[in-house]
């Protein structure tokens, strides 16, 4: 029998569980640029820094949940091999 989920998340969601949220921070954390198409596995992946090497106005790089808006649209870099959504 399964057990019901009878918190409420930080967000106030109830069940907790249904927080799309909480979901998104429970998972690997990922780096991204504002003008990139990939996500990375490593901040020091070598096709990240290609890519902002020719970029006109390079944005920041940041370490985002991979289950955040920030990685969401964004595909798995081929060069470091980032865990898939």
């Amino acid at each position: 029998m399964n057990e019901v989920d009878m918190r409420t998340c930080k967000h106030e969601i109830f069940p907790a569980s249904s927080c799309m949220s909480c979901k998104a921070e429970s998972m690997p954390t990922v780096y991204v640029s504002g003008g990139g198409m990939s996500y990375h596995a490593r901040r020091d992946c070598t096709a990240l820094i290609d890519g902002q090497s020719k970029a006109a106005n390079p944005e920041e790089v940041k370490s985002v949940s991979l289950g955040s808006e920030d990685a969401q649209g964004k595909k798995p870099c081929k060069t470091c091999r980032p865990p898939v959504a």
